[in-house]
C-alpha cells in the first residue's frame, strides 16, 4: 500500500462535516469509513482494519476522550487524531492524556490535516521487512509468506492486524477479548478467543511461520512470533 493511502475510521456527528471530511479523504486517495458516534465503532463492517482514527472529542453519548482512552488501551499502534472546536490548552492536554497522537482544532485546515496523515501513516509503515516477514493485505483478507499464501477471515485480519501493530507484537488478554469483541460475528470469550488463535496459529505456520507461531505469555497474554507487514 503506498505511505499515503490509509485506513481511515472517522467519528464525527455533525453530518454535513462527516460527508465533506469523508468526500475530501477520498479524493486524497485514503480508504474512509465513517460513523456518528462512539457506539457505532464496533459496527463498521469486518475486515476493514483502520491505520488511523479520526475522532471528534464532542459526541453524544461516549465522548471522543473515552473512546480514544478505549482505542488506545486495546490497539496501541493505532493512529489516532482528535479534530474538535475545543481550542483551550486543558483540553488539548486532556486529549493528549487520553491517548491522542495529534490534536487539531476546528476549524481545521484540509493541508494540516493530510500532513498529519502523512506523519502518522510514515511511522506506521517505516520498518523494514526481514526474509521472514508475513505479508497481510488487510483488504484482500491474503496472508503471504515464504511457503505460500492463504486466506483469512475477517475476524482473523483483525486480530493478526492488532498484534502487527502492538509494541512487542504482545496484546494482553484483555486487550485480545476487546479485539476479538470488534467482530460482530462472534463473542468475546476466553474459549473464543484460543479457538481463534487456534486457527491462527495453523494459517501462520502453513505460510512460513515457525511453530507456534503465537505465543502464550503465562498470565499476561499473547506474542505473535513471526514480523507482519500490512499492506
Amino acid at each position: 500500500m503506498d505511505r499515503l493511502a490509509l485506513k481511515i475510521l472517522l467519528v464525527e456527528d455533525n453530518d454535513a462535516l462527516r460527508e465533506a471530511t469523508l468526500a475530501f479523504l477520498q479524493r486524497c486517495g485514503h480508504y474512509v469509513r465513517e460513523v456518528a458516534s462512539a457506539e457505532e465503532v464496533h459496527d463498521v463492517e469486518g475486515g476493514f482494519v483502520p491505520d488511523v482514527y479520526i475522532i471528534d472529542l464532542v459526541l453524544p453519548a461516549e465522548d471522543g476522550v473515552s473512546l480514544t482512552r478505549r482505542l488506545r488501551a486495546a490497539h496501541p499502534g493505532v493512529g489516532i487524531i482528535i479534530v474538535t472546536a475545543l481550542a483551550r490548552i486543558g483540553d488539548k492536554v486532556v486529549g493528549y492524556r487520553s491517548g491522542a497522537d495529534l490534536y487539531l482544532t476546528k476549524p481545521l485546515d484540509p493541508e494540516e490535516l493530510i500532513a498529519s496523515l502523512e506523519s502518522l501513516g510514515s511511522r506506521m509503515r517505516n520498518t523494514a521487512p526481514t526474509p521472514d516477514t508475513l505479508l497481510l493485505r488487510v483488504a484482500n483478507l491474503k496472508l503471504t509468506g515464504r511457503l505460500g499464501e492463504v486466506p483469512l477471515s475477517a475476524g482473523e485480519v483483525t486480530i493478526l492486524s492488532a498484534f502487527a501493530r502492538a509494541p512487542g507484537r504482545s496484546l494482553e488478554r484483555w486487550q485480545l477479548l476487546e479485539v476479538i469483541g470488534s467482530d460482530p460475528s462472534s463473542q468475546p470469550s476466553a474459549g473464543n478467543m484460543e479457538m481463534r488463535l487456534t486457527r491462527l496459529r495453523k494459517k501462520l505456520t502453513a505460510v512460513g511461520a515457525e511453530p507456534p507461531a503465537i505465543k502464550a505469555v503465562h498470565k499476561v497474554g499473547y506474542t505473535l512470533c513471526v514480523p507482519v507487514m500490512l499492506a
